[in-house]
């Protein structure tokens, strides 16, 4: 059976860079009932640039598996709110002047500023962009 996992990248320090583990508390609620789909990277356990290189060993071990990452993105301003899918994976830690670059078969990005720009973002709007990309996901594949 084809496993999926989600790597969902981001912090619960700040309320920006807690979008990837509020999709991945969504999607672990979602898919809790599914043995063949693991999700990492959530409120209470994130997975950030610190210990993204320790998961990504780990996950090497394993074949079969589709590993989807999910993050946050700087980009252009008219872009700010849309989520791009594309193949491969995407180095983290980018918008932080370093980097680790995590190997996947997809990465989904949701842009939530620019580098000289970043909205005065709530709770609220952040949440309903994370629960967008759930439902894209569900609705896509599952």
């Amino acid at each position: 059976m084809q496993e999926y996992i989600f790597v969902c990248i981001g912090t619960n320090k700040l309320l920006v860079d807690s979008f990837g583990p509020r999709v991945g508390e969504k999607l672990e609620y979602n898919f809790r009932k599914y043995s063949n789909i693991k999700v990492y990277g959530t409120m209470n356990l994130p997975v950030h640039l610190k210990n993204a290189p320790i998961l990504s060993n780990y996950l090497n071990k394993f074949n079969n598996k589709q590993i989807i990452l999910i993050d946050s993105a700087l980009g252009k301003k008219e872009h700010i709110g849309k989520s791009f899918v594309n193949l491969g994976g995407i180095k983290i830690g980018n918008a932080y002047g370093s980097g680790f670059y995590f190997p996947a078969s997809i990465n989904i990005k949701t842009v939530i500023g620019t580098k000289n720009y970043l909205p005065n973002w709530n709770v609220n709007q952040i949440d309903n962009l994370a629960e967008n990309v759930v439902n894209s996901v569900i609705d896509y594949q599952f």
